[in-house]
């Protein structure tokens, strides 16, 4: 599995048919798709850029074989050649360059590299490997390299750009590969079943911690990727053979005290249907950006609200001044919220469909966010709310393209898009 953007997550695995399948979710899941082949492993997947995937497998002849997707199609499968023993594991250590490791006939670990323009030949780097290995990449021209030992401890070599280190032994029980990944500099989370089929983990952030067990049952070794920082998902097949998932996200911060008189803009969230992104996180990445145009952010209520009729909410053409029955219906609820307070309404979608919609009847400022909208989306449509619209930059919080196509988060407020918002009526002094 393997993440090119916030909130997407892309999954492989061999199928019955010893084909490729593949799985993706953004905004959603998809269902699975055939992309061909005869695979003898579990494939591996990495992503060289924004909408670029790399798919890598043992094949019926024990040869290295790949498949790409550049943002619009699959290529055909590819031969690289080599004499595997073990599924690959690949990652990309940037921009075009992407590396594939697998255990070789002589039990050690095998490399090969693509450098934007050819492959290098094969390269042995050593050790004595039970398992496929696991490979992450936290930064530029860095790898780090995982693999089960003969003693079934997990071990560990990394590059960091110049030169290999050897090999260090970090302890454990594994009874399956490993997997790893990371979501920031520095930081790295490995995981693997234990002797009680368990999934265990460990992390290094500046040193390692020990090991902990995440329980579940587990009858495949894990897949893990990243899509953001603090996020971690971690995939395997349980007891039914079907594909188990969890994940893990930083807690959110303590609500913030705002400065005295800084300009505030205060949220109220009427939750409908809860969103695939947490109300906190939304918040959390809104505050994120308006804090650079001097603006805070206030969660200032969370409320439930019951409405099944207008939980698909006719939100029309969405265009400002111009709103639905629907929406003057649901917009009268605000109860909590001042003439100025934004009131936000989390509904399972909107008719026609949009991740948001950002128009609202004369003297109810607020807008409706879709339970698949991205993280972006809350603090998107609340800019419209303050008085701005799209724009085409796809570095803007307020690109026009959608939020899930933001391609260098977090995303930009220019200074006059600071000066609309400022002076809203919604900002408010408190």
């Amino acid at each position: 599995m393997t993440s090119w953007t916030p909130g997407r997550l892309d999954v492989f695995a061999r199928g019955a048919d010893s084909g490729l399948w593949h799985q993706w979710h953004d905004n959603g899941w998809s269902g699975w798709q055939p992309l061909g082949g005869v695979l003898s492993s579990a494939p591996a997947a990495a992503t060289s850029g924004p909408g670029r995937l790399h798919v890598f497998a043992r094949g019926a002849d024990s040869g290295l074989w790949h498949q790409g997707f550049d943002g619009t199609a699959w290529s055909g499968w590819e031969s690289l050649g080599g004499a595997l023993t073990s599924a690959p594991a690949a990652a990309s250590s940037g921009s075009g360059r992407l590396h594939v490791f697998a255990r070789g006939l002589d039990s050690a670990l095998w490399h090969r590299s693509f450098d934007g323009t050819a492959w290098s030949g094969w390269e042995s780097l050593g050790g004595a490997l039970t398992s496929a290995p696991a490979v992450a990449s936290w930064g530029p021209g860095r790898l780090d390299v995982f693999a089960a030992g003969l003693d079934s401890a997990l071990w560990h070599r990394s590059f960091d750009g110049a030169s290999w280190s050897g090999w260090e032994g970090l302890g454990g029980a594994l009874t399956s590969a490993p997997a790893v990944a990371s979501w920031g500099l520095g930081r790295l989370d490995v995981f693997a079943a234990g002797l009680d089929s368990a999934l265990w983990h460990r992390t290094f952030e500046g040193g390692w911690g020990g090991w902990e067990s995440l329980g579940g049952l587990l009858t495949s070794g894990p897949a893990a990727a990243s899509w953001g920082r603090d996020r971690i998902d971690v995939f395997a097949t349980g007891t039914d053979s079907a594909l188990w998932h969890r994940w893990w996200v930083a807690a959110p911060a303590p609500e913030p005290t705002p400065p005295a008189a800084m300009p505030t803009v205060r949220v109220h969230a009427k939750i409908l249907t809860a969103p695939d992104v947490a109300v906190t996180d939304a918040i959390a990445r809104m505050r994120e950006v308006y804090a650079t145009v001097g603006i805070a952010v206030e969660l200032a209520s969370t409320e439930r609200l019951d409405l099944p009729t207008l939980n698909d909410v006719d939100v029309g053409d969405c265009i400002r001044g111009q709103t639905t029955a629907e929406q003057g219906e649901l917009f009268a609820h605000r109860s909590g919220a001042g003439p100025n307070d934004v009131v936000v309404y989390f509904v399972r979608s909107t008719v026609p469909p949009y991740n948001g919609c950002a128009t609202f009847p004369a003297g109810r400022p607020g807008a409706v966010v879709a339970r698949g909208a991205t993280q972006w989306t809350l603090g998107h449509e609340v800019g419209h709310v303050l008085g701005l619209g799209h724009v085409g930059s796809r570095d803007s919080l307020m690109t026009g393209g959608g939020t899930s196509n933001i391609t260098n988060p977090p995303p930009d407020l220019s200074p006059g898009e600071g000066q609309t918002m400022l002076s809203s009526p919604f900002s408010q002094e408190v």
